[in-house]
């Protein structure tokens, strides 16, 4: 038998048939599916839009039918449905920790945050989009059940972090941004090709201890440039992936430049492009005559560069991308 009593598979028995291809071409997909068909039946439960939505009784029972099942009724992310979700994991609320955001790095998301998240989803993950089956009413009142979870919510929130009018591409920024892409180590966890495969990309965990994967840039996920920059401002809380700020952006050219870690990870033929990209960059006394305009204008040239070298090496969307709603960011609506 595939399910136990419990109605859940043996890792020892689906390993088995799982071998056998007329049953791993049959299995397979339910397996793919099968959060999307819990989630389905339980929206079917789900509460009418309108104005009792604005009681939290009701506001629970409909967190219960359309969040629980990954996200657990106390909003720990241990739902029943999380365990066959793989990476990334249900967001536990209770940790009031959340990867993306608009405010700076180690602050909490803003309403907007969480209710954008909510109506679009996550493309890439398992995080659907409910703006087609939830009233925005309803989505309302999930955030703010939601806040409920971490008294952490209680606090002054900041303001979001400023995102500056986009420079636009040329094959000169993106030349420029694979540089900075270097400088920045990000080839450490994504690759020098952005495939997710860098040194460090196996030893990577979350807050929990969780393993956890860079994502591949190659996956063509739905990001706009906005959003990229955005995610190298603020980081990814509670993942490996820092903000990018001024004291990481604003690094020193010229003679003053260090291509160790580059030409001991990469190979002496990168280093040598670097060193032909930072003998043009401002040295560290150029830097320090700077005022804080003209380095503010520097961090951004070169955030947006890597936006740019980032967006160039997509080369399409997965299978488990097109399972969900396309990022509106990405669609300028």
């Amino acid at each position: 038998m595939l399910l136990d009593q419990a109605g859940s598979c043996s890792a020892r028995q689906a390993e088995g048939l799982l071998r056998r291809p007329l049953a791993r071409a049959l299995i397979a997909p339910t397996l793919i599916l099968a959060p999307f068909i819990w989630v389905s039946a339980a929206l079917a439960q789900a509460p009418e839009p309108g104005p009792q939505d604005e009681t939290r009784g009701e506001a629970r029972r409909l967190y219960n039918n359309a969040c629980a099942p990954c996200h657990g009724r106390r909003g720990d992310g241990e739902g029943p449905a999380a365990r066959q979700l793989g990476r990334p994991q249900p967001r536990d609320f209770t940790a009031a920790v959340f990867k993306f955001r608009s405010t700076p790095t180690g602050y909490l998301p803003t309403d907007e945050n969480l209710f954008r998240i909510i109506s679009m989803g996550v493309p890439g993950t398992w995080m659907p989009a409910w703006d087609r089956l939830l009233s925005e009413e309803q989505r309302w009142s999930l955030v703010r059940f939601i806040k409920g979870f971490s008294g952490s919510f209680a606090e002054e929130l900041v303001a979001p972090v400023s995102i500056p009018d986009e420079p636009g591409s040329s094959p000169q920024v993106v030349r420029d941004g694979r540089f900075v892409y270097e400088v920045l180590n990000c080839w450490q966890c994504h690759g020098m090709n952005g495939r997710g495969d860098g040194p460090s990309a196996g030893r990577l965990t979350d807050y929990k201890d969780r393993k956890i994967k860079p994502y591949d840039f190659t996956r063509g996920g739905p990001k706009s440039a906005r959003y990229l920059y955005r995610t190298l401002a603020t980081g990814l809380d509670g993942t490996p992936m820092p903000a990018y700020e001024r004291e990481a952006l604003a690094f020193p050219g010229g003679a003053d430049a260090d291509l160790g870690r580059v030409e001991e990870g990469l190979g002496p033929a990168a280093a040598d492009g670097l060193a032909d990209y930072l003998a043009g960059q401002p040295s560290s006394e150029e830097l320090a005559k700077m005022n804080d305009e003209a380095l503010d204008l520097l961090v951004e040239r070169r955030r947006w560069a890597v936006v740019y070298y980032v967006q160039s090496l997509a080369r399409g969307k997965d299978a488990l991308y097109w399972l969900m709603v396309e990022d509106p960011e990405a669609q300028g609506r």
